[in-house]
């Protein structure tokens, strides 16, 4: 006798709804810190037609594992004031400093990237500074941010409130940059230092 039941059957079980995109989709999780802003910005992007010949904003990707420069630092503390001169001839203990370990937590969610112009001056970011950007930090309201508006890259503070979002400048002769329907934000990470430009 031939049962009937059980077994795989064609075309059986959940069917996954098509993706607009033509391929395969993924579950992705998100910190609960940030869901809210993700989803917004899901929210808009979907809003958007799909236009696979539409140019597409190349995020830069970090290095995994830069690799190491350490570099002496000496045991004696160097004098700003008035005191006594040591001896440039005399020993002392020299250790060895990583500016990678110092500087950066995380090194895959690390970035450069160079200031330009006088729209952050308050906040004494200056033309040319370096500002070491860390995508692995919550992007919290007042954190200054480097974020992509339609394509183009800024640096600015943060404002959200009440479901606005804003990019402050530091300056007076700079407007803040609000954001219309159809409008595109991406933020790409929060300032941790700022360097100056190199010599």
């Amino acid at each position: 006798m031939t049962s009937t039941h059980g077994g795989s059957r064609p075309n059986s079980g959940r069917k996954t709804p098509a993706s607009p995109y033509g391929e395969k989709t993924s579950v992705v999780r998100v910190p609960n810190s940030i869901k809210d802003d993700v989803l917004v910005y899901l929210k808009a992007f979907k809003k958007k037609p799909v236009n696979k010949a539409a140019p597409v904003l190349n995020l830069p990707q970090a290095m995994q594992n830069p690799p190491k420069l350490a570099r002496p630092v000496y045991s004696y503390s160097i004098s700003a004031g008035q005191s006594r001169f040591p001896s440039p001839a005399q020993d002392y203990e020299q250790k060895f400093l990583d500016l990678n370990e110092l500087c950066i937590k995380n090194p895959a969610a690390t970035f450069f990237f160079t200031a330009s112009g006088k729209s952050m001056e308050g906040a004494r970011i200056f033309d040319g500074d370096l500002l070491l950007v860390d995508r692995s930090l919550p992007h919290k309201y007042g954190a200054i941010v480097v974020a992509a508006v339609d394509g183009e890259w800024v640096v600015k503070r943060l404002y959200k409130r009440g479901g606005v979002v804003k990019l402050l400048s530091e300056h007076p002769d700079f407007p803040p940059i609000t954001f219309s329907e159809g409008q595109e934000l991406v933020i790409f990470g929060v300032v941790r230092r700022v360097l100056p430009p190199p010599l």
